[in-house]
């Protein structure tokens, strides 16, 4: 390899990163219809991927909430065992 010469490397991270995004080009492309949402009597109208990927969004906070508290409680019961 000469000076100032890089050679590109595709890393698996890089793949599934692209495999992502075109997952999502897809989804949006395929979901851009308007749909109507009501809760609470409240309506809110937007595209239905904006919905799919708040539903997504909500979901995987509640993963992350749900594992931290998990973590949080077996650190503290091993501390009591101490």
């Amino acid at each position: 390899m000469a000076d100032g010469e890089r050679r590109f490397k595709v890393t698996p991270a890089m793949v599934l990163w692209s495999l992502l995004a075109l997952i999502a080009i897809i989804l949006v492309a395929q979901n851009s219809a308007d749909t109507t949402i009501q809760v609470l009597g409240w309506t809110v109208q937007a595209p239905l991927f904006v919905v799919i990927v708040l539903a997504m969004l909500a979901g995987w906070g509640l993963g992350l909430l749900g594992s931290q508290a998990w973590s949080w409680r077996r650190r503290r019961s091993q501390e009591r065992e101490e």
